[in-house]
């Protein structure tokens, strides 16, 4: 057996599971979307994809370093010019060297095509959303059974206008009624979701059912998404929302927010939260509250 053939061979195939793999994570949805709907593409899961993405990762690093090792003369040679002395840039190594800073800073810099490329990378892992939908919160999947229900009940009130009652009890008993095994309250919903084969998704949609109408004036004050300001903060989907979308969503006027951001970044109306946020350096969540401390210092 010669441990150059098996060396090289064995970056062939890492090679190949690695472009593989990373196909897969490139076509995948967002995580929260993921694995609030059990996405799942030829068998595997997202975060499935995600582990032998990593491992062949160090496979082919692995055996990559022992192949410079072992080609470390050839690879000499490379860096040689006519005259056989050593120099690192040759001809070569500097077009291999254009090559890799010009996807570095292309990719950084969001010019096309690498622009265009990750666009539709979005577009790819937003088609999964709008066809299976996403978690009325992030990390809704990770909330144990009782906060999930205390979640949900403000959600149906701020996203849907809907006045809701649901109590643990009664969501235990339609949760078991239905022949899933539930340990108790305080079991998280993913965890509840694996145990039965289904997914947080599928749970939703039982304990919804089992929603009952509410008296708005008996309600609690919501203690989940409660903002000190005039701008509110939606369970789910901010990032999505572009300014315009979001005005109109809470009956804004879209000047009087435009005019709360700073004179040098003034953004598009027409562009998304998130793309608002990247531009300023935080989260979606962070531009509304942004919004409401200037809110708060233009009020008398």
């Amino acid at each position: 057996m010669q441990i150059r053939r098996v060396i090289s061979l064995t970056m062939f195939l890492g090679f190949i599971a690695m472009v593989y793999t990373g196909i897969m994570l490139f076509l995948c949805p967002q995580g929260r979307v993921a694995y609030w709907t059990g996405w799942q593409l030829l068998g595997l899961s997202k975060e499935q994809y995600g582990q032998l993405h990593t491992t062949f990762m160090i496979v082919f690093m692995v055996a990559g370093i022992w192949h410079i090792t072992l080609n470390w003369k050839s690879i000499r040679n490379y860096l040689r010019n006519r005259s056989r002395k050593l120099k690192i840039f040759t001809r070569e190594f500097n077009v291999a060297l254009v090559i890799t800073v010009a996807f570095t800073v292309g990719t950084l810099a969001e010019v096309v095509p690498w622009s265009s490329l990750l666009a539709w990378e979005d577009s790819v892992k937003n088609y999964w959303e709008h066809r299976d939908g996403s978690p009325p919160w992030g990390h809704a999947e990770e909330n144990t059974l009782a906060r999930f229900i205390r979640g949900l009940v403000d959600w149906e009130r701020l996203e849907h206008g809907r006045s809701v009652s649901l109590s643990v009890e009664d969501a235990l008993t339609v949760l078991r009624s239905a022949g899933l095994t539930v340990t108790g309250q305080e079991q998280l919903m993913i965890d509840i979701a694996e145990t039965n084969g289904t997914t947080p998704q599928f749970l939703m949609g039982i304990l919804q059912a089992a929603e009952k109408s509410a008296d708005p004036a008996t309600e609690a004050v919501l203690p989940a998404r409660a903002i000190d300001g005039p701008y509110p903060l939606p369970f789910s989907g901010l990032g999505r929302l572009t300014l315009r979308d979001y005005s109109q969503k809470y009956d804004l006027d879209l000047e009087e927010l435009l005019d709360l951001f700073p004179a040098d970044s003034t953004p598009d109306p027409d562009g998304t939260l998130r793309e608002i946020a990247d531009h300023l350096n935080t989260d979606p969540e962070g531009v509304i509250e942004m919004l409401n401390e200037e809110a708060g210092k233009a009020s008398p």
